[in-house]
């Protein structure tokens, strides 16, 4: 039973990986805009949190850190939206995976962690994996700039990871880490309209948003399903384990795009890279990310 909790975390990410390629792709095609409203829903979505535990009035520093992880959550949106429209859906899932390397390296660097041979070699297996999977077609030296906004992007998001788990080492309260970033994300999003070059998009969707309103909040709680079954599991499993089986993500999103895609008018972008190569580089990913963790 574990195990198959366990495979409802990729399975439920990348089908929030998916929700959002339509978004951004068919519907609101600035990133910025794109950002905008997902941040907002990411601000309503809060009060279910309150189900699993009542948060609490942090001290200052605490604030300080919720910030950070606040501007992270909307920052590194933007190089993956714009990802997104560089190259396959299930390429970019993938390159979340390139973030597993960070934490092991930022340990390294200011906790003095010793790496072993074996994590070297994961990170040689999922970087060269990675740049097999974003070297443009006729050329062996150029890669895909997704790589490089995908690299942005997870960077982040390992900084984030490390904030985060500061913050529930320190304060304790591990709702105080999703429910405060969450809202507060939710009010910075609005300096955008401060912006004048991105205020005229933003407001000629909104109406496009409210139709897709429902399809947002299904995209956040899908999300959301993916984290609490990501948390069970890495508390019964190892993390080798658990990091391997997150990194099926890119796997189970060709299925759902498979299994879409004759049904929706949508053209999900999955034609350029073949099948055989994704299906290559992804097991070596998985492998890479086996040794890194």
């Amino acid at each position: 039973m574990i195990y198959l909790i366990a495979f409802l975390s990729p399975l439920f990410y990348a089908l929030s990986v998916l929700i959002e390629s339509f978004l951004s792709l068919d519907i609101f095609k600035k990133p910025v805009t794109m950002c905008f409203y997902a941040s907002l829903t990411n601000a309503l979505f809060v009060p279910l949190m309150f189900y699993f535990g009542t948060p609490t009035l942090p001290e200052v520093r605490f604030w300080i850190v919720y910030a950070l992880l606040a501007i992270i959550d909307i920052v590194y949106l933007c190089p993956y939206y714009i990802a997104l429209k560089k190259t396959d859906t299930s390429v970019v899932s993938s390159l979340f995976s390139i973030g597993k390397i960070f934490i092991p390296v930022l340990s390294f660097c200011f906790l003095g962690d010793v790496l072993t041979p074996l994590q070297y070699t994961g990170f040689f297996i999922v970087i060269s994996a990675s740049f097999i999977l974003n070297m443009k077609k006729g050329s062996s030296l150029k890669i895909n700039q997704a790589f490089y906004l995908m690299f942005l992007s997870s960077f982040l998001l390992s900084c984030r990871g490390i904030l985060a788990k500061y913050a529930l080492g320190s304060d304790g309260i591990w709702v105080n880490t999703i429910v405060y970033p969450n809202l507060i994300s939710g009010v910075l999003v609005f300096l955008f309209l401060l912006v004048k070059k991105f205020r005229p998009d933003i407001r000629k969707h909104s109406r496009s948003y409210m139709k897709k309103f429902p399809l947002f909040l299904i995209n956040e709680f899908v999300y959301f399903v993916a984290i609490l079954c990501a948390i069970y599991a890495l508390s019964k499993l190892s993390l080798v384990i658990s990091a391997a089986i997150e990194a099926t993500e890119p796997i189970f999103l060709l299925f759902l795009v498979w299994l879409i895609q004759p049904f929706y008018r949508f053209q999900f972008k999955e034609l350029n890279v073949s099948f055989a190569k994704k299906m290559i580089c992804f097991i070596l990913m998985i492998i890479g990310i086996a040794f890194i963790s």
